[in-house]
């Protein structure tokens, strides 16, 4: 229904709706400007703007008295065309209006929204948990078929993720409880978020991340067990420092190689088997035949103080600061073996192999132009890698 136009007082800031801003763009992870009505629309009410996008349900408090349930990003895009003093007004159920100076903006809304509350607090937790999401990011992939792989591990004491040739443990030193695997989008929008971490709460679905000012980020989790990673973890191990230039070299020659490969020689890296026939830089102190992917290397970066190459296991052990993992290495046997193939290939021969499949057979390895990373699930069934 219809109600009386509210003015707000111009503000200090070049724009007059800088705090509703704030806050839409606060919720903004939830939301799409193409989707279902709850990706689509906010609500407001009772002095808060909460947005539902089916996993994340992110709300924050406003100035504003409305009872309204907008399409978030077009009131987002109109109100920063506000330069003037602003005015918002409820025109119906289905409108609401934006007007500043000679600008005035009509919002589509919906008539209602049903979005569930957020778990009660249970705990208080700080910015260690921020530090941690944002440490492991980097191998949770959004949308992975895996639930493993497209979440971070939250549990008592760390936080862990995987891309299943990586995995990096991280930890917060906070006591909560144990096996939620929290959406890579949630972890993000919390990361994201400039407010400082305050509370938690959580569901056997879900968990809730509270902050200074009241706001909270709600998401749902992914039904999964993790894999047991410690058996792989928790092994002796003889780090030493990385060889002085190390991710110097990555950086250098890994856009000399189309797959990203670097190779270990003595004294020197690589971008391919042959060092003589490939792009190199000299690293003393290298551990010799292994190869890495050099993406995995450069994403973990900040993570890799200290490490303990294995040529034997084709891994490599790494810690740092609060941090601990490994990234399985590629099977230098594969390159090897394509090396000699090739030398007995005319110049007109494929040189390029695929995996072939039969029939009631399983999948038959054969060379490619890429060594094969060496996966988790060569060693243990239980770990996903």
């Amino acid at each position: 229904m219809a109600t009386k136009p509210r003015a707000r007082r111009k503000a200090s800031a070049d724009n007059p709706a800088s705090s509703l801003i704030a806050a839409l763009k606060f919720i903004e992870p939830a939301q799409k400007k193409i989707g279902t009505h709850e990706q689509q629309f906010c609500m407001m009410r009772n002095h808060w703007v909460v947005a539902f996008d089916g996993v994340l349900t992110i709300a924050t408090k406003i100035v504003e008295d409305l009872n309204a349930c907008p399409h978030t990003l077009q009131l987002l895009d109109a109100l920063s065309k506000c330069k003037d003093e602003l005015t918002l007004a409820q025109v119906s159920n289905v409108c609401l209006s934006v007007k500043s100076g000679a600008f005035n903006a009509l919002i589509q809304c919906v008539d209602e929204l049903e979005i569930a509350g957020p778990d009660p607090q249970c705990a208080l937790i700080d910015d260690r948990v921020k530090t941690a999401f944002d440490a492991v990011l980097v191998l949770a992939t959004e949308n992975a078929p895996n639930a493993v792989h497209a979440s971070v591990l939250l549990q008592a004491g760390s936080c862990v993720a995987t891309n299943g040739h990586a995995l990096v443990e991280y930890w917060h030193g906070l006591d909560l409880p144990p096996n939620l695997l929290v959406p890579r989008q949630a972890a993000t929008a919390v990361v994201k978020s400039k407010k400082p971490l305050t509370g938690f709460g959580f569901s056997q679905s879900s968990v809730t991340f509270y902050f200074d000012d009241g706001s909270f980020i709600k998401t749902q989790l992914y039904k999964a067990n993790y894999p047991d990673y410690l058996r792989i973890m928790n092994v002796p191990t003889n780090p030493f420092p990385l060889p002085h230039g190390f991710f110097s070299a990555v950086h250098a020659i890994e856009s000399f190689n189309e797959n990203g490969t670097v190779y270990f020689h003595k004294g020197i890296m690589s971008a391919g088997v042959r060092q003589g026939e490939a792009t190199t830089y000299k690293v003393e102190g290298l551990t010799e035949d292994m190869a890495f992917n050099s993406k995995y290397l450069i994403m973990l970066e900040l993570c890799i103080k200290t490490a303990d190459f294995r040529p034997d296991e084709k891994r490599m052990f790494f810690f740092g600061d609060n941090a601990r993992g490994a990234i399985m290495g590629m099977d230098l046997g594969d390159a090897k073996s394509r090396i000699e193939e090739e030398k007995e290939q005319t110049e007109d021969e494929e040189t390029t192999y695929i995996n072939t499949l039969q029939p009631g057979e399983r999948t038959k390895e054969v060379a490619t132009r890429t060594p094969r990373v060496s996966a988790w699930s060569d060693l243990d069934d239980d770990i996903p890698f």
